[in-house]
């Protein structure tokens, strides 16, 4: 069985986040992904669907914000 999005994944998602980019700029990518996703929507009234793609594209652009910063050598 699926599990929706959880508030409890969403704080460990954003804490990821704002530990790599900081707090303003870690909060507005997570919050742009979930926009371009489900504009209208809660986190927690994801479709399992919509939650598969939203987690799809933050790993995405964790990683190549994680790359971006290691080729650059930014602390």
């Amino acid at each position: 069985m699926l599990l929706k999005m959880e508030i409890k994944k969403w704080i460990e998602l954003e804490e990821m986040f704002t530990d790599l980019m900081g707090d303003s700029k870690g909060i507005n990518v997570m919050v742009d992904e979930k926009r371009e996703v489900a504009p209208k929507k809660p986190i927690h009234e994801l479709s399992v669907r919509e939650d598969k793609k939203l987690i799809h594209r933050l790993r995405q652009r964790y990683k190549n914000y994680k790359s971006a910063k290691i080729q650059y050598n930014e602390p």
